[in-house]
């Protein structure tokens, strides 16, 4: 009888290990099955890579002694749940931006170029200031 709970417990230990794949998911990402679809994902829309957006006027922001132009970009006839806030350095070698897409009544937004935290602030400022009757802030 005392072989029973052990055989169960050996078992159950055991299980995990059947159920693991020894593919990880960046060889699955490789795969010629799965490769166009993950590329598809992680592509930003045309609205977006090529600037075919709705703008208003950039404008000059300094910060810790540095000056920076902050803008706003949204998708054509899609405005309100399609968003880009955009912060580029004054020397032009690096920006930053917070991509706001709507789901429903979810608003997610999406840091890109890696903002610090003050940049990431100024970004969410910039989509207040476009969006003030937004119940989502």
């Amino acid at each position: 009888m005392k072989k029973l709970p052990f055989m169960a417990l050996a078992l159950c230990l055991a299980t995990p290990a059947f159920a693991q794949s020894t593919q990880t998911t960046a060889d699955l990402v490789n795969t010629v099955k799965y490769r166009h679809a993950y590329q598809a994902m992680t592509e930003l829309p045309d609205w977006v890579t090529k600037a075919a957006a709705v703008s208003v006027p950039t404008e000059t922001l300094k910060q810790n002694g540095k000056t920076y132009l902050t803008g706003h970009l949204c998708k054509p006839h899609d405005c309100g749940d399609h968003q880009l806030d955009v912060v580029f350095s004054e020397d032009g070698k690096a920006t930053w931006g917070l991509l706001s897409r709507r789901y429903g009544k979810t608003l997610y937004k999406l840091p890109l170029g890696e903002p610090n935290a003050e940049t990431l602030a100024v970004l969410t400022a910039s989509y207040h200031k476009n969006n003030p009757d937004d119940p989502a802030k």
